[in-house]
């Protein structure tokens, strides 16, 4: 189920009752100094910073009433009773707080919830996409167990894991958060994986859903969203059969079959499904977010691109001009991570095409750029034959012979938005 809840009214009341208790000093028999931020139904013990933390709070409180509408229930609070997160910076720190609360380390992991100690704990992950999936995907382990299966955990992993891994795949805009999409790009890119896995011919679905064998998180993400969402709808009550099933403690071995029929029946309708749901951009590297199916969010200190997946002739995109210094424009040619052309706009209103080639730089053109258009500029790059031409606000910067037929965004040394990205 692809979800999109407005928060409008919703946090203008949680930022009233928004009071970070401050804690600096050290818990008894602890080795952390961790701050606590409360909200309507979360206490976040971290050690991360103000700002991020309350952010954070924003994106559980955001998730909250969407967790409710996915599972039909929320779990039960006593007065002033909240949910706890532990948000840590490092990953050793995580360790040294797990083991304080007397709890088993996992192996490979970035985040956990404990049944036990009814609190969550995670830590900062390599990018700002994947910490706030990590946190949703974490928190919506706690809110499972406690609203739905009195703490205990349902029997099967692709269940548990698969209904998590599809709802904190996400948009947040800094207010609104839309769970369960198809990501715009993601460094993961399950659809990919997934698309992968069940087109080996000798895929066995029934394996992973009896618990026969181990299966991915992308295979476990590929089956849970295609019983929800795929043909419109045509599964879901069978599925809300299932999950209700499952968290009552039985197992799919038990009844899956009984809901659905042979599994083997329905592995050739997902593996067409998929094709449907790819990613449509692709990080060249890391730190990009998705904000919706057109738009996307950037943050590098060197040159960084987001290309479509497969080859265009034509993309356009708004940039939104941001406050202070920046850099940043479309990618024009690129071949690989070694061999590309990016058309750069800057804050002191000019414009640079730089071609990567050989380890070093060639400055193709520069000169003055159009003016910006009520806080926007809108890009465009046309591929006719070997020729690329790049035009700002309508007005042409040049044509260029270059090689590579993907297109996409870029920026230097900035954060910046693009919207209405679209391209063919």
């Amino acid at each position: 189920m692809r979800t999109s809840f407005c928060l409008g009214a919703a946090l203008v009341a949680l930022l009233l009752v928004w009071q970070p208790a401050v804690a600096d000093e050290k818990p008894r028999d602890s080795s952390l100094t961790l701050q606590s931020y409360e909200s309507e139904h979360y206490r976040l013990q971290t050690d991360i910073d103000k700002s991020s933390a309350e952010e954070y709070l924003r994106v559980l409180e955001a998730a909250w009433p969407q967790y409710e509408e996915f599972f039909g229930a929320a779990p039960r609070l006593k007065k002033d009773e909240k949910l706890v997160v532990n948000f840590l910076k490092t990953g050793a720190e995580w360790e040294t707080k797990l083991t304080e609360d007397g709890v088993a380390v996992p192996k490979g992991a970035g985040g956990y919830y404990w049944p036990g100690t009814r609190a969550t704990y995670l830590f900062v992950q390599p990018t700002l996409y994947n910490t706030r999936q990590l946190l949703i995907h974490e928190a919506m382990h706690q809110f499972h167990y406690l609203a739905r299966c009195k703490n205990v955990s349902p029997k099967d992993t692709w269940y548990i894991e698969g209904i998590v891994e599809d709802f904190s795949r996400h948009y947040w805009d800094g207010e609104k958060l839309t769970p369960a999409v198809v990501p715009f790009c993601s460094l993961a890119n399950y659809p990919k994986a997934a698309l992968e896995a069940f087109s080996d011919k000798d895929y066995d679905l029934a394996g992973m859903i009896n618990g026969d064998r181990t299966s991915s998180r992308a295979e476990q993400w590929a089956l849970v969203r295609f019983l929800r969402e795929a043909e419109e709808g045509k599964y879901l009550k069978g599925w809300k059969l299932l999950a209700t099933k499952l968290d009552g403690g039985q197992s799919a071995r038990n009844v899956f079959k009984k809901i659905f029929g042979d599994p083997a029946k329905l592995q050739p309708g997902i593996l067409e499904w998929l094709k449907t749901q790819q990613e449509p951009f692709v990080p060249v590297w890391n730190e990009w977010q998705g904000q919706s199916a057109n738009a996307v969010t950037g943050t590098s200190n060197v040159t960084s691109a987001c290309r479509a997946r497969d080859d265009a002739t034509e993309l356009s995109a708004a940039l939104q001009v941001p406050q202070g210094d920046w850099k940043g424009g479309l990618l024009i040619g690129f071949e690989d991570a070694e061999n590309y052309t990016v058309a750069l706009l800057n804050s002191g209103g000019s414009f640079s095409v730089n071609q990567r080639i050989n380890k070093g730089w060639n400055v193709l053109k520069r000169g003055n750029a159009p003016a910006a258009q009520d806080g926007e500029y809108h890009l465009k790059a046309v591929r006719e034959g070997g020729k690329i031409t790049f035009t700002v606000n309508e007005t042409e910067i040049g044509s260029f012979e270059l090689k590579g037929k993907k297109l996409g965004v870029c920026l230097e040394n900035c954060t910046l938005r693009f919207t209405n990205i679209a391209w063919k």
